[in-house]
């Protein structure tokens, strides 16, 4: 081998999907170079990307696993998603939302919708006790995907399916109840040490 080459053995996707799948952790080489591979990615594409249906929109998770701040399973969820990434550029994406405080709700999602051409404006991050909710005369919906957040709200959670640019069907789901729920050993994750 040549002095300041390394030869990488190709990621194997499926492989880490499975690990993460099973609840474990990556090891820590393994996790860091799927990283800079979906960065990579990442930095390739639009941050608008269009979407073709049928498509299925999931809201927030919360580990039930997060973005790796709350839930048991956070750091598997969020491997399961880099591992996603490769398959397309709409797999994962987080929600930023502002609005101007001089102008109502209703109206700016109303302006929004019409001046970008849009049937509707599908979003996550605000908790939903019915697991979705249609606002502003169905030109927004909230889709929330976490049963019983946090382990302790008792709601219901939601995925929206689209079916075609007119079809849209919820699909509601409870949490597995508590007797059945398998909570992870308290140790720290190996990489944070």
């Amino acid at each position: 081998m040549t002095a300041g080459w390394e030869i990488m053995a190709p990621l194997d996707l499926d492989k880490y999907a499975e690990i993460a799948k099973q609840c474990k952790y990556l090891p820590e080489n393994d996790l860091k170079r799927l990283c800079d591979y979906v960065c990579d990615l990442l930095l390739e594409e639009s941050n608008v990307q269009p979407v073709s249906t049928p498509v299925t929109v999931c809201g927030d998770i919360h580990g039930q696993g997060d973005f790796v701040d709350r839930g048991y399973y956070s750091l598997e969820t969020f491997t399961y998603l880099l591992v996603l990434k490769p398959n397309g550029p709409t797999a994962s994406r987080s929600c930023v939302e502002t609005m101007r405080a001089d102008r109502s709700p209703k109206f700016m999602a109303s302006m929004f919708v019409h001046i970008n051409n849009l049937k509707l404006i599908c979003r996550a991050h605000q908790l939903v006790h019915e697991g979705y909710k249609f606002m502003f005369d169905e030109k927004l919906v909230t889709v929330w995907s976490a049963p019983n957040y946090c382990y302790r709200c008792g709601n219901i959670a939601s995925i929206m399916v689209f079916k075609d640019a007119n079809t849209r069907e919820p699909k509601l789901f409870r949490a597995v109840p508590d007797s059945e729920r398998v909570i992870p050993p308290r140790t720290t994750t190996p990489y944070f040490l």
